[in-house]
């Protein structure tokens, strides 16, 4: 009975990639196939535009996919798909960056360093680090010096997705990194 079930366990290792390897997500117009890299941080993200009524799979082949967005060395990661609005983040460690494609122009709308967003009613509401906290302009720089961080402030924006316009919200605020 062992050798059945070691057998059998050793067969399901031989099986080749199975379809789990890629994460689908889709909107009205838009179906992308996410798969990670082998050995390196980050995924590709094969986009298809969708054609009305038209059955599909979604897999991931670059080469039948309309736009191939992400290379090796570039550590980017899913976070949205709303309409035409591709939201990525870009990061191996605690700080990172926000990346918004406009899947119908082929374009990128933002590409700004952020740890922190949502997409949400049409919008992306993130805060981008600007500058290096100081004694002055951070309430909270001793404690963040004590404990090993260092300091950045922050603004909130907001990326309206219809118009791509991107507004301060007037909110600000200091934030620790490592």
């Amino acid at each position: 009975m062992r050798l059945v079930v070691l057998s059998l366990g050793l067969s399901l290792l031989a099986l080749p990639a199975a379809a789990q390897d890629v994460e689908c997500h889709s909107s009205d117009s838009y179906r992308v196939a996410v798969k990670l890299y082998d050995e390196e941080p980050g995924a590709q993200i094969a986009v298809t535009a969708l054609e009305p009524d038209a059955a599909s799979t979604c897999r991931f082949d670059a080469n039948e996919a309309d736009d191939v967005i992400g290379e090796p060395g570039d550590p980017l990661w899913f976070y949205a798909l709303e309409g035409n609005i591709l939201v990525l983040s870009r990061s191996t460690g605690p700080q990172g960056d926000v990346v918004v494609h406009d899947l119908d122009e082929g374009t990128v709308l933002l590409d700004a360093p952020s740890d922190a967003f949502e997409v949400q009613s049409g919008k992306l509401t993130f805060w981008e680090r600007t500058v290096e906290g100081t004694p002055d302009t951070c309430p909270g720089f001793a404690e963040f010096q004590a404990n090993g961080f260092g300091t950045v402030i922050t603004v909130e924006k907001t990326l309206d997705f219809a118009d791509g316009n991107v507004t301060a919200t007037g909110a600000s605020r200091c934030d620790g990194t490592q």
